[in-house]
């Protein structure tokens, strides 16, 4: 009888198990809805409540704030290339320099300076050797001995900066007539090795800038000139053609009926000290002065990026 009816019944059947099928997808449907609306939901209160304490705190640059920023930087680096293109001189060693290339250098430069010196009539002490006599001997020593190919590279530029500025600087005292030249002294290259450090060793580390902006080489000169001279002297330093910052300036002389004097300046800053030394001539000033050669790097080109 069942199956008779269900015979006569069989659409109504159909129709009811289709009904079935369809709420029971339609409710899976719903509850995978409301799974996601929840999530949905979450995420939104999460960035809401982000967004809430950004707004609590101090507000964001603007679009032309930032503009503005990236405008000073532009020209911020425009003014410190200028700097740089004003004073970058830096002195081009060579990359294959032997030792015994430099103490060929540095015999061309004694040269130069004893011949400009005597056509000026300018004097040095007996054996005067601008700083080098570690190297400048009878018998000239050898410099970097024993050292590593890049230990011996990076000695042999610094010598070679050393030795053009001690020639550079010379040259500039003789230029302006200084009576005498009595001593130069130069930051040691290569403490202990090579032999001991002579008298014309000055104690004052050679310094380089972290961020390696730059790199400070020191000297002292002292020599013997007129009033007159050493001003022209300090003229001269500020035209020169490295970056060459006087740091410290000690003057010792005895003008005419008056009493000897000592004067120092430090970083542009004079100040006067009675002293009781007095010099053989009392019409020239003994001056002892630390002078800096500053060297900054060649600025890199910008690299650019992908389709730049």
């Amino acid at each position: 009888m069942n199956l008779k009816w269900l015979k006569q019944h069989a659409l109504a059947v159909g129709f009811a198990a289709a009904f079935l099928i369809v709420l029971g997808v339609l409710i899976w449907l719903q509850q995978a809805a409301a799974s996601s609306r929840a999530e949905v939901d979450g995420n939104l209160q999460e960035q809401q409540s982000q967004y809430q304490h950004l707004l609590e705190q101090k507000p964001t640059p603007t679009r032309e704030t930032i503009e503005a920023l990236k405008q000073d930087r532009e020209q911020l680096q425009q003014m410190y290339g200028q700097l740089l293109s004003n004073v970058s001189h830096t002195v081009e060693v060579p990359s294959d320099i032997r030792p015994v290339d430099f103490l060929q250098l540095m015999a061309s430069a004694f040269s130069r300076l004893r011949q400009a010196a005597a056509g000026a009539g300018i004097k040095f002490p007996d054996g005067f050797a601008f700083g080098f006599e570690r190297y400048a001997g009878p018998i000239p020593t050898l410099p970097a001995k024993n050292l590593s190919p890049e230990d011996t590279k990076r000695t042999l530029t610094l010598l070679v900066k050393q030795l053009n500025a001690i020639e550079q600087i010379s040259m500039l005292l003789i230029s302006n007539r200084v009576s005498e030249i009595t001593q130069v002294r130069r930051a040691e290259v290569e403490t202990g090795a090579g032999g001991t450090p002579g008298g014309d060793s000055l104690e004052a580390a050679m310094k380089t800038d972290p961020n390696a902006l730059y790199q400070v080489l020191p000297f002292e000169f002292q020599f013997k000139c007129s009033g007159e001279a050493l001003r022209d002297v300090l003229n001269s330093l500020t035209k020169a053609n490295s970056f060459l910052a006087v740091r410290r300036v000690q003057v010792t002389g005895e003008a005419p009926g008056s009493a000897a004097t000592v004067m120092t300046a430090g970083m542009g800053m004079p100040s006067l000290a009675t002293a009781a030394t007095t010099t053989s001539n009392p019409d020239l000033l003994t001056v002892t002065m630390r002078i800096d050669l500053i060297e900054f790097p060649a600025p890199k080109p910008a690299r650019k990026g992908p389709g730049a």
